[in-house]
């Protein structure tokens, strides 16, 4: 849709996927592009509480200020192996190093400050605990199972495990995305005490990126990807 106007019934997926200057924006205003990315804008607003007209002005100034910029590149249109490169290279890499260390993060101000707020801190160590061992499983399963069938597809193959593979992904995305909504929950949105220390401070910033992390990875597959393949295969 890089050519078409924004609507209050484009979806959030379509203005994501083709405008990836947006993606930081849709952020900010507390629009969700990856797993709720298939709602129409007004619908994806009104959730937010911001009048729709106000949010496609604000979209359409971003895109506009980006087109001098090569921020965010667009892989709506690269090759799909490249796109596939782009994700393991990009966002399995950063969770194969973030994730064991945000673990020792988190059991390190568990021991220091679990006394003063373990209310807190204990269901968030649990929530991320679970948060790592799906994911971990999940870049098993795409690295092994989906990226190898969807390359196949593009070799001129069928193959009926990159749809279902696709589906699986999915939910699998929706489970961490409602895992990071937990931990929102539990922090009050990642609000520091009063009396933390610097590493607790660390933790929660860096939980906070790993969850931008996961938005690009989650709307990289849900909104361009996938769509991508089964597009090729309907014209197989």
């Amino acid at each position: 849709m890089s050519g078409q106007a924004i609507t209050p019934t484009t979806r959030v997926s379509e203005i994501a996927a083709a405008h990836p200057a947006t993606l930081r924006m849709l952020e900010s205003l507390g629009i969700d592009y990856c797993c709720g990315g298939k709602l129409p804008l007004e619908t994806a607003a009104a959730e937010a509480g911001l009048p729709v007209e106000t949010v496609i002005a604000v979209l359409e100034t971003t895109i506009a200020q980006s087109r001098s910029s090569d921020e965010e590149r667009n892989w709506s249109d690269a090759p799909i192996e490249e796109l596939i490169d782009h994700i393991i290279a990009t966002h399995h890499t950063y969770l194969y190093r973030e994730l064991p260390r945000l673990e020792g993060i988190a059991a390190l101000v568990g021991r220091v400050h679990g006394p003063a707020h373990g209310e807190v801190l204990e269901p968030l160590a649990a929530a991320f605990a679970r948060l790592k061992a799906e994911l971990e499983a999940h870049l098993t399963k795409e690295e092994t199972v989906v990226f190898p069938a969807i390359a196949r597809v593009v070799g001129g193959q069928r193959d009926d495990a990159a749809v279902t593979g696709a589906h699986e992904l999915e939910d699998e995305h929706e489970a961490a995305g409602a895992l990071l909504h937990e931990m929102h929950h539990l922090t009050d949105d990642f609000t520091v005490p009063d009396d933390a220390c610097a590493t607790y401070e660390a933790l929660y910033r860096d939980l906070q990126a790993l969850e931008q992390d996961i938005h690009r990875h989650i709307h990289l597959e849900n909104n361009v990807l996938f769509p991508r393949v089964l597009r090729l295969l309907a014209q197989g």
